[in-house]
């Protein structure tokens, strides 16, 4: 049956054989405990990584918006005439009136509009008069454009027809 002489020998034995399987128990459990707090620190850490990024690009927008809220100033009526009438020069073009409209309040912007009629000697040249208006480093926007011949079409025979233009033109202004 059960050798105690053959226990009674190997005592020491056994309990080292023992003693070294709790120890690699409770070893294994300390590794697996560490292993979980390190992948929680490490998804952590991931989930602070991306809110850093986002906290950064909100900050290079905030930097954008001021930027703009220095290009949408309201400029007053002049200016804006002084920066057209340049580009009217530049492009052959005569401008016989302007009439500013009521400005309108849209959420955080101020959009001012005014009606300008002039006589263009070409559509090249009211092409471009509008091509440099709308690419102007300051906002302008070309809304709407009525073209009727300045002369009637029994005379428009000749190739000096001026073309009578009305323009509505927007600018926007940051409030």
């Amino acid at each position: 049956m059960i050798n105690y002489s053959l226990i009674e020998k190997n005592k020491n034995k056994i309990i080292n054989f023992g003693v070294i399987i709790l120890v690699l128990i409770i070893a294994l459990q300390f590794h697996r405990s560490a292993n979980d707090r390190i992948s929680l620190l490490v998804q952590q850490q991931n989930n602070e990584l991306e809110k850093n990024k986002v906290i950064e690009d909100i900050a290079a927008l905030e930097k954008k918006a001021e930027a703009y809220k220095k290009v949408f100033v309201k400029k007053d009526l002049a200016s804006i005439m002084n920066v057209i009438t340049g580009i009217a020069k530049d492009t052959s073009i005569k401008i016989l009136s302007v009439k500013p409209y009521a400005e309108e309040a849209l959420n955080n912007y101020l959009n001012s509009s005014f009606l300008i009629t002039l006589n263009a000697p070409s559509y090249h040249a009211l092409g471009d008069f509008i091509s440099k208006i709308e690419n102007n480093k300051d906002i302008y926007l070309v809304s709407e454009v009525t073209i009727n011949s300045a002369v009637s079409n029994s005379e428009a025979t000749g190739a000096n027809a001026d073309l009578e233009v009305s323009l509505k033109i927007n600018t926007i202004a940051y409030l």
